[in-house]
């Protein structure tokens, strides 16, 4: 379904309310027709297949943000220069999901089979600052990693509407589990959408937001806050990193696939304990993790 936001911008809602494996895109109807993200769902691509699309822009390598590019043959593809490899190809894709890193390449093999992922080109990289041009419309690149290490929001200045794809304000906060994800940056990047003061965010899980964007910014930037004092007070001795995921400080619980959720829980506490590493609040020594602040 297409949903007018402000003159030629449009969310393109995804089924079951862009829930992963689907996410929400926009389409941009101007005198360049434009689809930023496709994980939309085939019954909204064969809509938009008719509307003459230029080309299309992925904020990030996620599966849920590029799943149906093949799908507009022939239409170009923009991606970030950061993250391009991650949708071209399949070593790179696994790699910084980390399969190989935490010894579970049976588990990337189920993951890709589940997400039914494949390989896709990129003709046009893009970077930090980048001006789109559509004809009325003009959107600026914003460089706001931590989710992936080429994570990108885009800003629509004249219409202050941000598109913040997976800074996504949604209740589970911030997911940091890729091997490429980083906490810190994530912080940063929240920071960056709130200094745009948006009048209206959309995002590719929660949709629109026009009710309080940067008090809600706020809200789920403390996520990332709450996990870390749930994780410390944990750590008041050495625990390895299963015994800490057994704790469901991120998912709360594990539905399934719980295997393929379990694995994404360690992700996500393994990149948080990089964060508290530096900090140096908390030690590692042989796998085993301890508060020390």
């Amino acid at each position: 379904m297409l949903i007018p936001i402000i003159g030629p911008i449009n969310l393109v809602e995804a089924p079951n309310q862009g829930r992963f494996p689907y996410s929400h895109g926009l389409f941009i109807d101007d005198e360049v027709k434009v689809i930023i993200d496709t994980g939309f769902g085939l019954e909204n691509a064969a809509k938009l297949q008719k509307k003459k699309i230029s080309y299309l822009i992925n904020s990030h390598f996620h599966e849920d943000h590029m799943a149906l590019n093949t799908v507009f043959t022939g239409v170009p593809v923009f991606a970030p220069a950061e993250d391009a490899a991650g949708i071209r190809s399949r070593k790179d894709y696994r790699d910084w999901y980390g399969f190989e890193f935490f010894g579970a390449s049976n588990l990337g093999d189920k993951f890709i089979n589940w997400v039914n992922w494949h390989e896709a080109p990129v003709d046009q990289e893009f970077s930090q600052g980048h001006q789109f041009q559509f004809g009325q419309t003009s959107m600026q690149a914003l460089f706001t990693p931590g989710h992936t290490q080429g994570h990108y929001s885009f800003w629509f200045e004249k219409e202050r509407v941000m598109f913040s794809a997976d800074i996504d304000l949604t209740g589970f906060g911030p997911w940091y589990g890729n091997l490429t994800s980083d906490v810190d940056q994530f912080i940063a990047s929240i920071k960056i959408i709130q200094a745009y003061k948006p009048d209206l965010i959309i995002t590719s899980h929660k949709g629109i937001i026009d009710s309080n964007p940067n008090q809600k910014l706020e809200r789920y930037l403390n996520r990332i806050f709450e996990r870390e004092e749930k994780i410390l007070a944990f750590l008041n001795t050495y625990r390895t990193l299963d015994q800490i995921a057994d704790q469901k400080i991120i998912y709360g619980s594990h539905p399934e696939p719980a295997d393929i959720n379990y694995y994404f829980e360690k992700v996500n506490l393994y990149i948080h304990l990089q964060r508290l590493q530096r900090l140096g609040w908390v030690e590692e020594i042989e796998g085993e993790y301890r508060k020390i602040k």
